[in-house]
């Protein structure tokens, strides 16, 4: 018994070391913020580029899109209203995971971190008009024992990426809806 409560609580120090940095470069996004009524939904093709993977980049546009209430995904750019051309430039540290471990294996005491940017580039093309977007966020993780403390007032460690992935592309809609591209 002892053996185990010895166990839960290396386990504890050992996760609980880690905290989030949200640098908010972007305003946080409700779905009010980005949301649109329209009578009649507008048809948008993305298409997206990015060294992480095009379909997660297609999947977390297309997301914000169905949440903001204003548009139908197509298939192709000739069914589309508003076609979209995005590209996630590729601004990760590499080698991130070395430090990491060496923190890990020392139970914090030796400090890591690794930053997170969230950088997005699109085209959106509605009939002969050209719009361009630029949008980015980033979040840094921190790996330190003193970073127990800090925890509970930070960004939840397991989530903050998906968080700053998601308002991101909430960010560029809200853009998209703000110059008149999702209404109609």
């Amino acid at each position: 018994m002892k053996r185990l409560g010895m166990l839960v609580i290396a386990a504890t120090l050992m996760t609980s070391g880690c905290a989030a940095f949200k640098a908010n470069d972007l305003p946080t996004l409700d779905r009010d913020s980005y949301a649109v009524q329209n009578e009649q939904r507008v048809k948008v093709y993305s298409s997206w580029r990015g060294r992480e993977g095009n379909a997660m980049h297609k999947r977390h546009f297309d997301a914000a899109l169905r949440t903001s209430g204003c548009c139908d995904i197509v298939d192709t750019a000739d069914q589309a209203d508003l076609v979209i051309d995005g590209v996630s430039v590729d601004e990760s540290t590499p080698g991130v995971a070395i430090p990491a471990m060496i923190s890990g294996f020392t139970f914090g005491v030796i400090p890591s971190w690794a930053a997170l940017r969230v950088h997005l580039k699109a085209t959106a093309i509605e009939g002969e008009k050209e719009h361009k977007y630029d949008v980015a966020d980033s979040a840094t993780m921190v790996i330190w024992l003193p970073m127990l403390l800090a925890m509970p007032f930070t960004g939840n460690p397991l989530t903050v990426e998906q968080d700053v992935y998601q308002n991101t592309y909430r960010n560029l809609v809200a853009r998209m809806k703000n110059d008149g591209l999702l209404t109609n």
